[in-house]
């Protein structure tokens, strides 16, 4: 009785580390490239409280920065928009089992892809009560990976002409060329501004 039982142990041993390593199924489309900016349409059927954070993360992570909205969609500030489902199990306590991220392109057609799924809802594995995190980390830099992200566009202040019309030429020639500006954007506002002057 006692050589059966150390002939056990180390079988269910290995039958909790092929459990393990057999319970979890990702599957990735990557995106290509994206805007420095998309936005997360809200999921109210989704019971996973800190699985936009997480997503948010994620997205920030590769440079990309994120606006969650819970009504309409304006898809002028929104040429590229995330949805997301994801299903919690139990067993003593809830945790991650399913979870599926599409992004969509200006036309709303899909771009790219990721679903989480645990095979069996975990099975006997005690990874399954892992954070949402942990296991979405890894599935959200395989869909980001090698992204190629826009550059944000410089952030452009109107002038005031009430505030400029004491100033000379040179004060506002001045100005210009401490703001540091793209060349295409500084050659458009040199432009007007010679013309204001009347060289």
């Amino acid at each position: 009785m006692h050589m059966l039982s150390i002939r056990t142990f180390p079988l269910i041993a290995i039958l909790s580390v092929v459990a393990m390593g057999g319970c979890t199924s990702v599957q990735v489309d990557p995106l290509v490239s994206a805007p420095h900016l998309m936005c997360i349409k809200h999921n109210p059927k989704v019971m996973v409280s800190d699985f936009v954070p997480v997503l948010q993360q994620g997205f920030s992570r590769h440079g990309i920065d994120t606006r969650l909205y819970e009504g309409a969609i304006p898809r002028a500030e929104c040429s590229y928009l995330v949805t997301y489902s994801a299903r919690r199990s139990w067993d003593f306590m809830p945790y991650l089992s399913q979870a599926d991220i599409q992004i969509l392109g200006p036309d709303r057609r899909k771009l790219a892809s990721a679903e989480y799924h645990l095979r069996a809802k975990g099975g006997f594995s005690m990874m399954k009560w892992q954070g949402t995190e942990t296991k979405m980390r890894p599935v959200i830099d395989q869909l980001l990976a090698g992204v190629e992200v826009a550059p944000k566009s410089p952030v452009v202040e109107a002038e005031t002409p009430a505030s400029n019309t004491s100033l000379s030429y040179e004060e506002r020639l001045s100005m210009l060329e401490q703001e540091q500006l793209p060349y295409e954007e500084y050659m458009r506002r040199f432009k007007a501004l010679n013309q204001e002057f009347g060289r």
